[in-house]
């Protein structure tokens, strides 16, 4: 399995933290005030519902190709004006015109093939006026880890350790390892699970998890493809700003 093929798993691993880049959506949002806003592979809703309730857009549409997450989403929703639409972000089957497009949470990276990096810009681009904005936020490369990750042993690493009481889980341990394809920018991560459930089971999981790796001229050009310019660069959800180095792209775009 993947790791984020299963809404349990997605859910349990941001069961510490769930709103971490909220705050940043939410300065997008409030900045453009788009009277409909389009989030690209949405999951269980754990952006798109807290953005609708803000009341700035009209209609909020959550798209993503998982038919268990998008079950998970509209049971939460609770009179808020969303929609979840299963689709695939390359080709949204979507009508009409979004002033906010946003990919949040490194799901760009889940693309990685360069026609699929196109396709999924290009569909974004064809459902926005000119001037509209596109957000989206990636892990930026870590070149300590990669050359970690092309060694014959890469390290293993903790990279959660929490409880989640709400999901019937007493403790999550996730240990992570990570090894390197340099000719195609993949990382692929071995994500190994140990769920402490509250009445006393003890469960591991394995789940791979492959994700592309985007270099900045690559990105810059991508976009320059698919018809937007870069308008705000920031490297932190924090809102840094984005420099070599930077842990993350957090970039907002104006579609020509």
């Amino acid at each position: 399995m993947t790791a984020w093929s299963d809404p349990f798993l997605y859910d349990l691993e941001n069961a510490d933290d769930p709103a971490f880049d909220l705050a940043f959506w939410t300065a997008v949002v409030e900045a453009v005030r788009p009277r409909r806003l389009l989030e690209l592979a949405c999951g269980t809703g754990r952006l798109t519902l807290p953005l609708a309730r803000l009341g700035v857009a009209e209609e909020v549409v959550g798209v993503d190709t998982s038919a268990p997450f998008l079950e998970a989403a509209r049971s939460r929703v609770d009179g808020e004006p969303v929609t979840f639409v299963e689709g695939d972000m390359r080709r949204p089957p979507l009508e009409g015109t979004f002033d906010l497009v946003i990919v949040p949470f490194n799901s760009l990276a889940y693309l990685h093939a360069t026609q699929d990096h196109l396709a999924c810009l290009r569909s974004a681009r064809a459902l926005m006026p000119e001037g509209g904005t596109l957000g989206f936020d990636l892990v930026a490369p870590n070149y300590g880890f990669l050359l970690e990750a092309i060694t014959p042993c890469p390290t293993a690493r903790i990279d959660a350790d929490h409880p989640a009481g709400s999901m019937g889980v007493a403790r999550v341990i996730r240990t992570f390892s990570d090894t390197y394809d340099a000719a195609t920018q993949t990382l692929h991560s071995v994500n190994r699970y140990e769920i402490h459930h509250a009445d006393g089971r003890v469960e591991h999981r394995v789940a791979d998890l492959d994700w592309h790796m985007y270099f900045p001229a690559e990105l810059e050009l991508l976009l320059q493809t698919a018809s937007f310019d870069v308008s705000e660069r920031y490297g932190t959800y924090a809102r840094a700003p984005w420099r070599s180095g930077s842990p993350q792209y957090l970039w907002t775009c104006t579609a020509r």
